[in-house]
């Protein structure tokens, strides 16, 4: 079994990442992250708080990379108002600061109120929403690894396997009919990545990426979790299912090569079913009702992964579309390349790599 755990499926989304850092109800936390202007190794600042508050230490909550410092602050108390904080970092340049406000350039430094409830270590980009299909693409930069990712090799071939995986999904869904109305299911199909920084203390390894049928704000869902090898091919599913926030063990764990998934939404009707292919190359899905079939696969998913259709089971399989994807974290631009039937197109969409806020698109 994986290390994904409910707490890690909770937080795959930034807008519901809404609840204090602190356990304690007597605790007040706040936390920010201060950029470097230049990526590099760097030790970390040096903090002067005010008094009784105090830094909460643990890689989930303070740290430092190639790209910025992280930290979070505490103290005895509920609610207490946001501590001014000084941050001495000779010798570096300093970026944006996150998290803070009214702040102040100091000669060696910076000086701000730390206002965010939860440091804001996560940069991840939702793009709009296509029919019952939302997609979440996790962003992922080496030498930010931390967490289960700490101290390994990066793992640059998984995350490219991911990135094409869920574009080639998308194209799916769309063969099936789920882009074109929100109704298509009673609740929301969503296409999900991992990341590797280990933000708030998100366990998301092994490499994967997701596919769910989900409603009711996260409380019930049905959850694949495609893991994928160091050739980005997937080696089985770390299936979940939530019911009323609660895991339903009888129906979770893991699923080998050459199983298939029922995904029923809210009503109890099974939508599609998604089958993996016992190479590890792809998945087939099926939707009841219908004899079109499709199918994403690859030999080589970190290059390329095509979507594929055919008219039923009889049938014979028909590329629809081979896609590329590429995300240039530090410029925050991600490029999708789709050659269908000998002609190429290109969609950029542009984002702020610090938090994954969407900027521009290009289709």
């Amino acid at each position: 079994m994986s290390s994904i755990n409910h707490s890690s499926l909770c937080r795959l989304l930034p807008l519901l990442l809404a609840a204090d850092c602190c356990f304690a109800a007597a605790t007040t936390c706040y936390g920010a992250k201060v950029a470097k202007a230049t990526h590099a190794e760097t030790a970390a600042p040096t903090l002067l708080l005010p008094d009784g508050w105090r830094l909460r230490e643990g890689e989930a909550f303070t740290g430092v990379n190639i790209r910025e410092y992280f930290f979070t602050v505490e103290a005895d108390g509920a609610e207490l108002p946001p501590p001014r904080i000084q941050l001495s970092w000779p010798g570096v340049e300093i970026g944006e600061v996150y998290g803070g406000k009214d702040v102040v350039r100091t000669a060696d430094g910076v000086s701000f109120l730390v206002t965010a409830g939860r440091t804001p270590t996560g940069f991840t980009t939702s793009l709009p929403r296509l029919g019952a299909v939302q997609m979440g693409i996790f962003h992922n930069l080496e030498g930010m690894q931390a967490g289960a990712y700490r101290g390994k090799p990066y793992p640059a071939t998984q995350i490219q396997a991911q990135l094409n995986y869920l574009f080639a999904a998308r194209d799916m869904m769309r063969e099936m009919g789920f882009a074109d109305a929100r109704d298509a299911v009673d609740g929301v199909i969503n296409l999900y990545g991992f990341e590797t920084n280990f933000p708030n203390g998100h366990v998301d390894a092994p490499p994967h990426f997701h596919i769910m049928l989900m409603w009711n704000a996260w409380k019930d869902n049905h959850v694949c979790h495609f893991i994928l090898d160091a050739a980005g091919k997937i080696v089985r599913n770390d299936h979940w299912v939530n019911e009323n926030g609660k895991r339903n063990d009888a129906l979770s764990g893991p699923r080998p090569l050459g199983a298939s998934m029922d995904m029923p939404d809210h009503s109890g009707a099974v939508r599609f079913v998604l089958h993996m292919l016992a190479d590890g190359s792809g998945l087939e899905m099926t939707v009841p009702g219908k004899d079109k079939q499709a199918m994403i696969r690859s030999d080589n998913p970190a290059g390329a992964v095509t979507c594929y259709t055919r008219p039923n089971a009889a049938g014979d399989w028909q590329a629809v579309a081979t896609v590329t994807v590429r995300d240039d974290v530090a410029k925050g631009l991600l490029a999708v390349t789709r050659d269908a039937n000998g002609r190429t197109t290109r969609e950029e969409w542009r984002y702020d790599p610090h938090t994954g806020r969407l900027l521009t698109t290009t289709p």
